[in-house]
Formats: structure tokens, sequence, C-alpha cells
């Protein structure tokens, strides 16, 4: 018999102990993680009180495809595909906001509580990767400081992650600003990917071949779900390769020697899918840099690069220093550099984007946390803030891109010297509550309408869209309340407005608006001004959303133009040099639609759907078309048309309304055969069903 030998006992003891150390450690972070996101959620809640705000309007408000009555697949697959935000229409986000509506209606405190929830998810996911990050970092390295090689520094560390990236004002928009669910949405599929493959990296052992295919498969499929919940969610799989170049290096969790597949090595595997999508850019981006895409943004390629390069620094600057009165929803008045001098700050910045990245990389070995966070920044900003003919900044844009600095501070803190730690750790506390304050000040700032836009506007003087939305917020107050005190409240807004960096053409528009709804002739100024600037003015799509306003006040009376000033406008715009053909087919087809429901003139409103047709393709436009060639008695063309129209609409966006519409025809027909046809062609002949909304 084997006689048990002391040591041992005392060692699988000693390890029993350890093991129940480790589990009530983790129990203990595991609340303190709770408590935590509970404390996030209450500094969020006064936010969740306002309502909806710029591009709120178009993607959700004025979407009728979300707005579901039935869970059919018919009706989930049309409010999936219907968005516009991007190429790809960001389907996952879209089908959200329908299931939002499906549920709680258009209640705007519904939508922003499921954003939170999703922030918060996200908040947990980070701490999860934090985790997985520090203990890969501390694993298999020589660092300062012997305390990382502690157990309790991953805990640690993914707490403090959890609390500075969380809390941080910076991605308050991704949160209260409902549209930009696509953004949250998007971060948290991508995360989700991300520790899934963190978790393998992690693993000792080997995994089985199908249980490594089937984790690969999800983290194929957790990218794409980000991806199509926005475009920017491709970064993720770059994310995920500079996490093994910087995290796991390619080695086998535990040994220390490299990881193989097949004969290769791992990490020669990932150099080689790096050089493959370097290729794979360098051949699309001159596709992707046509200088046409920038015709209606009002800069050049070069500009926005040169702008980018400072927006960084003022990212950067937001996140260590969060200054409620910068940061904001609307950041139109940001100056575009027009030289590497014009402001000087352009040159600056560009300097210090390489100097930095230089001291990141000469210091890998000592702190590689360091070039972690500041690649993982400059990653999460290369389809934003690069090349694309975007917008200039949104602070969105550093969701994900600022989770590298949240993992990077805890290391930093750790790692320093037993004389340092105590005021790391206390510098970094006073960071988290400092976010935490400003995070909570916003939230009651934009829990108030008015608030939000009067605060908005004073922070932001030249911005366009700070003016233009509060003036807008004076107006519906107007109309609300018959106050006559609102309308020059309105008025001087919109002014302001007027006066803001490279002004769009909104103010103009509501100036209108403002005349007619006070019973006044519109400025004949104002008119000719707004004229020459649809005709010259960079023409950006936030024009044709005006137009189609000011137009339906037209069709309702409640604006009242002259009819030819109105068809002028329209001209304008469809003479501007910067509108495509894209652009053309709308402005026409809003012709199209002026003439048929305002004016009654079917025939008129054909030849200009001709034209729309003639210049782009678009299903709704051939389905418009085929209303008034019914309405005209030319029912083989209708059908032709709503043939035409079904090809087009590969996503059965439009499904519906072909089918009512082949009922309306087939009953014109019906009727026409038994000599009845009087009631049910004068119904198209007077327009029923005619619409001719973009």
């Amino acid at each position: 018999m084997a006689i048990p030998h002391e040591g041992a006992d005392n060692a699988n003891n000693a390890e029993r102990a350890d093991r129940r150390h480790t589990r009530r450690e983790i129990r203990k972070y595991a609340l303190g993680a709770l408590l935590l996101l509970g404390v996030i959620a209450l500094l969020y809640w006064p936010g969740l009180a306002g309502g909806y705000i710029f591009d709120d309007e178009t993607n959700i408000l004025k979407n009728a495809q979300i707005k579901l009555q039935t869970l059919d697949r018919a009706s989930l697959n049309a409010a999936a595909w219907s968005g516009s935000a991007g190429p790809l229409k960001r389907p996952v986000s879209m089908l959200s906001f329908a299931l939002n509506h499906y549920l709680t209606g258009l209640d705007p405190w519904f939508f922003k509580l499921t954003n939170l929830l999703i922030h918060l998810a996200n908040t947990a996911l980070v701490g999860v990767l934090a985790h997985a990050l520090l203990k890969g970092f501390a694993t298999g390295r020589r660092v300062p400081g012997a305390i990382l090689e502690s157990p309790r520094f991953p805990l640690h560390g993914a707490f403090w992650a959890m609390a500075l990236w969380g809390a941080h004002p910076l991605n308050l928009t991704s949160v209260l600003y409902i549209v930009q669910r696509m953004t949250s949405l998007s971060t948290l599929f991508g995360l989700l990917a991300l520790n899934l493959y963190a978790a393998w990296r992690l693993s000792p052992g080997s995994w089985p071949w199908r249980r490594l295919a089937g984790t690969w498969l999800l983290i194929v499929l957790l990218i794409v779900l980000s991806v199509y919940s926005k475009e920017s969610g491709i970064l993720f799989a770059v994310l995920l390769l500079w996490v093994e170049l910087l995290v796991f290096r390619g080695l086998r969790a535990g040994t220390g020697k490299p990881l193989r597949v097949g004969p290769a090595r791992y990490l020669h595997l990932v150099y080689g899918t790096l050089a493959v999508g370097a290729i794979l850019l360098a051949w699309k981006l001159p596709a992707l840099t046509n200088p046409e895409f920038f015709l209606r943004r009002g800069f050049t390629l070069e500009e926005r690069l040169m702008t980018e390069s400072r927006a960084l620094f003022y990212y950067l600057r937001l996140f260590f220093i969060p200054s409620l009165s910068e940061l904001s929803i609307y950041h139109d008045d940001f100056t575009i550099s027009e030289s590497l001098w014009r402001p000087p700050a352009t040159a600056l910045s560009l300097l210090g984007l390489a100097c930095v990245s230089l001291c990141a990389i000469r210091g890998r070995r000592k702190y590689p946390v360091f070039l972690f966070a500041w690649g993982w920044f400059l990653i999460g900003h290369a389809l934003e803030s690069t090349f694309i003919s975007l917008e200039l900044v949104h602070e969105h844009r550093n969701y994900f891109a600022t989770i590298g600095f949240a993992v990077c501070a805890p290391w930093l803190a750790w790692s320093s010297s037993a004389r340092f730690r105590r005021p790391a750790f206390l510098l970094a506390g006073g960071f988290a509550l400092l976010f935490a304050f400003v995070t909570w000040q916003r939230a009651l700032i934009w829990s108030s309408p008015l608030e939000h836009a009067l605060f908005e506007a004073e922070s932001h003087p030249h911005s366009e869209r700070a003016n233009y939305q509060l003036g807008l917020l004076y107006a519906q107050y107007w109309t609300a309340s018959k106050d006559p005190k609102f309308g020059p409240l309105a008025t001087a807004a919109m002014r302001e407005a007027m006066r803001g960096y490279k002004a769009s053409n909104g103010p103009w528009f509501a100036m209108l608006h403002l005349a007619y709804y006070g019973n006044r002739k519109a400025d004949p100024a104002i008119v000719r001004q707004l004229r020459e600037r649809l005709a010259t003015q960079p023409f950006v799509n936030s024009n044709i959303n005006f137009l189609n306003t000011f137009l339906e006040c037209q069709r309702k009376k409640l604006c009242k133009m002259p009819h030819m000033q109105v068809l002028e406008l329209l001209a304008a715009a469809a003479q501007n040099p910067t509108a495509d053909n894209w652009i053309r087919a709308i402005l026409y087809r809003h012709a199209a639609g002026y003439y048929v429901n305002t004016l009654g003139d079917l025939a008129k409103g054909e030849e200009f759907l001709r034209d729309s047709i003639a210049e782009y393709a678009i299903a709704d436009t051939y389905l418009f078309h085929a209303e008034v060639l019914g309405g005209l008695g030319r029912l083989e063309e209708a059908k032709t048309q709503i043939a035409t129209a079904e090809q087009l609409d590969t996503h059965r966006l439009w499904q519906a309304r072909v089918v009512r519409l082949r009922k309306k025809i087939g009953e014109v027909e019906r009727a026409t055969t038994l000599e009845q046809p009087a009631s049910s062609a004068s119904r198209l002949e007077h327009g029923e069903g005619i619409d001719s909304t973009p």
C-alpha cells in the first residue's frame, strides 16, 4: 500500500486553497462589476427623458418601413433593408429599430433604454476583454513591477477598464443619440468576437478541430453582424489581428512555444492576412478616393486628411480632459485645414501623429501596452477619420476606438514602482470620477430638449446645426402652443444658423416655413439667396429632405409660394454642378410629384418621371410612374413599370405597394371589361394612391 507523502498533501491543500481564493476573488469582482454597471445606468438615466434629435428624424420618425404592425417575413425584411445611412444599409440596426417600434411604439424613452442596455453589455464585454488582454500581456513578458504576476492584476485591471470606458462622457452620443445605436450595436458584436477569440488563445490545451471550427465560424458570423450594423465593424477583424500581434504574439498559451496551424506558424498566417488586406485596400483605394465623392462635401481629399489629423488630437483631448462645453452632438463648426499652416495646428498635428507613433514603436518592449492602445486608437479611426468622404468630426467615432486606452491605464498603474503605485491609482480614480460627473451632467442636459438645444447653441455659436436645432424647437413650440413669442425666437435662431460655419440650406428653407406660418409673404431676398445657393453650393443630401418637406408644405397649402418660384428652386438644384445622377433623379421625381399632387397635371408629371428614370433607375420611381400612367389610362405601360420596379427591388422593400398597385390596375381592367369604367378609373385619374415621397 502506498503511503501518502506529507509534502504532496501540503501541495494539494495549497492548490485547493488557491482555487478557493481565486473563486472568492472572481465573485468579489463580479459583484463589483454589477454595482459599477448599476452606477453607469444611473449616470445615463436622466438622459432617457430626452427626445429625438438630428438624424433620428430621417432614420426613424420618417421611415415608414420600420413601423411594424406584424412580424411577418416581408415586413421584417422591408424594415431591415430600409436604411440609407451606409452602402450596406445597416440591416441589423434598422431591424432593431423596427422591433423597438413594434414592442414600445415611437416613445423615444424606450429606444434610449435599449441603447443604454447595449452600452451596459458593451461595458461588461470591455471588462471581460480587458481581463483577457491584461492576462495575456502579463504572461511571458519581462515587465517592470513583479506585482503584474499577481492573479489579482487582470481582475483589478478589468474593473478599472470598465469604469474608465463605461462612464466616459465621450460615449454618451452613442447611447442617448438614438440613431447611433448603429455604432454601439456594431461594437457589441465586435467585442463578442474579440472575447471569443481571446478565450481560444488563452486556453492552455489544444481544442478539438470541430470546436475550433465552430468557434471560428461564430467569430466570422459576429463580425459580419457587426459590419451589417455599421460598416466600421470590419475594423474588428483588423483589431483581432492587432491583438494577436501585440498580446498573444503567435505563441501557444502556457508554453511560450510558437502556435502552429499544420506546417505553418500561426504568426506567419497573421502577417499573410495583413498583407492580403493591404493589397485589397490598395486595389480599392482609387475607387474609394474618387474626387467626385468629395464635390458635395465642400472639401477635397487632401483637406480632409489634414483636418482629420487635428480631429484625432481633438478626440484625444476630449478623452483625457473632457470639457462639457466642447462635448457636443454637433461639430460642424470644426475648421477645415486648407493647408499645412492654415491653421498652423495642422502641421503640428501631423508631426505629433508621427512622433507619438515613433515613440510607441521604440518603446514597444518596455511598454507594449502603450503601442497596443495607440494602434487600437488609430485602427478604430481608420475608416471614418481618414480618406472616405464622410463628415469631418463626430464623437461616436471614438466609441470603440478608445477601449485600448481604458486597458492601458490599469497596466501603467500596476506596473509603476511601489512608490508611485498609490498615486497612480488615486489619479485613475480621480479620472473615473471626473468622467462620471461629466457624463451625469451631460445626461441631465440631454433630458430636456430645450435646455439641450440652448446649451449646444451657446457652447457652439458658430455651429449651423446647433442654432438650426434650437430654431426648429422654437418653431415646434410655436406650432403646438400658438404662443407668438416663439416666432421671433425661432427666426433669431435661424438667422444665427445662417451665419454658421459653412452653413447648409436648412436655415433658408426654415425661414420660408416661418414666414408662411406667420401669415407673411416670404422675404424675396431669402428666396433669391436660396435659389442661388441651391445652384452653386456643394449639394449635400440634406437638401433633398429640405425640399421634400417644403413641397409637402406647399401641397397642404400651409406654404403659399407661387408655383413658378417653387419650380425655379427645383430647377436651380438640378443645375447644380455637384449634383450627381442620383440627386437629379430625385429632384426630377420631386418635380413630378409637385405637378401631380399639387398642380394636378399628370401629363407633365409623367414627363418628369421619364427624366428621373433616365438619370437613375430607382424602384419606387418606377412605381410612382406606374401610378401616374394608370391615372392617364395607359395600363399596359403601367404594368411594364411595375415589372421593372419588381426587378430592381432586390430586397422586396416595395412589395406591398406592388401588390396594391397591381390590384388597383386589375380593378380598373375588370371595370372596363364590364363597361363600368367611371368609378374605378376616376380614382386613378384623381391620383388616389399616388405617392412621390422618395
